[in-house]
């Protein structure tokens, strides 16, 4: 039943882990400094500026695809896991395994039918 993940799914949770270390931090760092010095240095030419307003938004669009990938993958086994929860416990409502896909008129209706059994009863209370 478990298949192996994709070099994709690999690659994408290898840099989504990477990415949110202390280290990236550091390199982000490092590098947003380097590239500064190395405009100072150079006097601000063209081919600087360019590589700040077409390289940097390209990477950050890279970013944000390969950590959305990561995410829906992970969302995805989640959901599953609590799928899988929800249809062992007899007491609870096989119809909470497919919530996700429900508009959300839907989804504030349940969550007031959960709110409302959540409080306590007048007549609980003595």
């Amino acid at each position: 039943m478990q298949r192996e993940k994709g070099h994709f799914a690999k690659a994408a949770q290898r840099i989504t882990h990477a990415l949110g270390s202390v280290w990236a931090v550091g390199m982000v760092a490092a590098l947003a400094a380097a590239w500064l010095i190395v405009g100072e240095v150079t006097g601000f030419p063209r081919w600087w500026e360019i590589t700040g307003t077409t390289g940097l938004p390209f990477l950050s669009l890279l970013m944000l695809v390969v950590i959305q990938h990561t995410q829906n993958h992970d969302s995805r086994a989640m959901h599953l896991k609590l799928d899988e929860l929800i249809r062992a416990n007899q007491p609870a409502e096989n119809r909470m395994m497919t919530i996700e896909d429900a508009g959300s008129e839907t989804l504030e209706h349940v969550r007031g039918e959960f709110r409302r059994q959540a409080e306590p009863s007048d007549s609980t209370a003595d």
